[in-house]
């Protein structure tokens, strides 16, 4: 992953954003490696217990470093989605670990139907985030009255958490420093809320297309 990213080697479908640390998107699509980590057996029965059916992955991205996102709900833009983020090196105050509001996921979630994603004339979607979800979430983060909290972790560890849960970012406290996590999100099999072509990959390895 690391001569991936600094162009030593090449794989094709590779691609990377730096926005909110380095990261890839849907690289099991295109590496094998990554998909026998979304759909690990190991991760099954949790995330069948948390959703009470039969999960579908449907989204991975791998962060090379801590990202300093903002505090956000993964359902705003997954809708019915949970996480499992699957940490590769030790994760601690240095290098930007995720903070979370417990409690958070049974509260409200801000949807599109509070912050639309349609763009108001000469606004960007980097200003949609910022001026308007962000700040939604914020007022939400407020009236839970729960502190965040860091989510320290080992290598193999895996955090399991709503997409309701409020999160984000902590603030990266030794520029440079590696964070290699990936996120793994998942969706209901049953869930009819999902909105992308994307294949919706079931544990067995089978996948379909299926949204509204």
């Amino acid at each position: 992953l690391e001569d991936l990213h600094a162009g030593r080697k090449q794989l094709d479908g590779f691609f990377q954003q730096d926005k909110y640390g380095a990261r890839t998107f849907n690289q099991h699509l295109y590496d094998q490696h990554v998909l026998d980590l979304l759909i690990d057996a190991r991760l099954h029965k949790p995330l069948a217990a948390c959703f009470g059916g039969e999960p579908e992955g449907i989204q991975t991205m791998h962060f090379y470093e801590g990202s300093e996102h903002p505090l956000h709900q993964d359902q705003y833009y997954l809708p019915d989605c949970m996480s499992a983020w699957i940490a590769m090196v030790r994760v601690d105050e240095n290098n930007g670990p995720l903070i979370v509001q417990p409690g958070s996921h049974r509260g409200r979630l801000i949807t599109k139907s509070d912050v639309p994603m349609t763009l108001q004339p000469g606004e960007t979607y980097e200003l949609q985030q910022h001026n308007r979800y962000f700040p939604a979430v914020k007022q939400v983060f407020r009236e839970n009255g729960a502190d965040a909290v860091q989510v320290l972790v080992n290598p193999g560890d895996v955090v399991l958490f709503s997409g309701k849960l409020i999160h984000g970012g902590a603030r990266v406290l030794k520029p440079g420093a590696r964070r290699h996590a990936l996120a793994c999100h998942y969706i209901p099999y049953d869930s009819e809320n999902w909105e992308r072509d994307w294949p919706r990959i079931s544990f067995d390895g089978s996948r379909r297309i299926h949204y509204r």
